[in-house]
């Protein structure tokens, strides 16, 4: 039988590894709130553009999970820029990866990457394959564009392209997100004008083909200039390290 000094050892014993326990949970505690308040851990919210989904996003992701582990994301996809800039005003989104330029003030942006506009054809389209294809070519056939009213940075620079071409886009189809284009081009229902970032969307029964007169969209970071978090401090610290900013 355990002697009375025994069992009050042996109780002392349980409670010095409850109270180390303890102190471990607290200095835990502790280190998790030092390190959201650096900036370190934490939940950004991101909006992104469609075509930015496909060729962007996933670079982008894997740069703030390297840098930064601590980190999650709440995504927000095919976000048109008036949508994200909207978003990013009203404190809905902390950082936006968007086309410019930007609709409103109190924004701030930094340049990822500049890509021409391609052109996405049903491969079984007869200019599919034509050499020496131009914009001008495109002049008779059916369009399928973003809806003008979603007010799409890349919607204006196909009509500033077709413009340069001499004609203006006969809009057969209207669709708000960026895989709709293409699904609808591989169905045959007509041609479009992507950012080059779109040959992510491989679909059978889509061609895409470089033209040499079509005009270029930016795709931009853009935050609040006033939001002085650390967490989306160091979030554009990481990304700056590993995007060349475009002049």
């Amino acid at each position: 039988a355990q002697t009375q000094f025994e069992l009050v050892a042996q109780e002392g014993r349980v409670l010095q590894r409850e109270a180390t326990l303890a102190l471990s949970g607290i200095e835990d505690t502790v280190d998790r709130v030092r390190r959201i308040g650096a900036g370190k851990v934490g939940v950004l919210r991101l909006g992104v553009t469609g075509s930015a989904s496909y060729g962007v996003l996933p670079r982008l992701a894997r740069s703030i999970k390297t840098r930064l582990p601590g980190v999650g994301l709440r995504i927000e996809t095919e976000m048109l820029t008036p949508a994200q800039a909207d978003a990013l005003r009203n404190n809905r989104l902390d950082l936006g990866v968007l086309r410019t330029p930007l609709p409103e003030n109190g924004l701030a942006s930094r340049t990822l990457v500049q890509e021409p506009l391609v052109l996405a054809i049903p491969t079984a389209h007869p200019l599919a394959q034509r050499d020496g294809l131009t914009v001008a070519d495109l002049a008779a056939e059916p369009f399928v564009t973003y809806d003008p009213a979603a007010g799409s940075v890349v919607d204006a620079a196909v009509v500033r392209t077709c413009a340069a071409a001499g004609f203006t886009p006969h809009r057969e189809h209207l669709v708000n997100e960026t895989a709709t284009v293409i699904a609808l081009v591989a169905a045959g229902l007509g041609v479009a004008l992507v950012p080059a970032s779109a040959h992510a969307l491989s679909l059978q029964g889509v061609t895409y083909r470089d033209l040499p007169d079509t005009e270029s969209v930016t795709l931009a970071l853009a935050w609040r200039h006033d939001d002085d978090s650390p967490l989306l401090a160091n979030v554009l610290r990481a990304l700056a390290a590993d995007f060349e900013e475009t002049p």
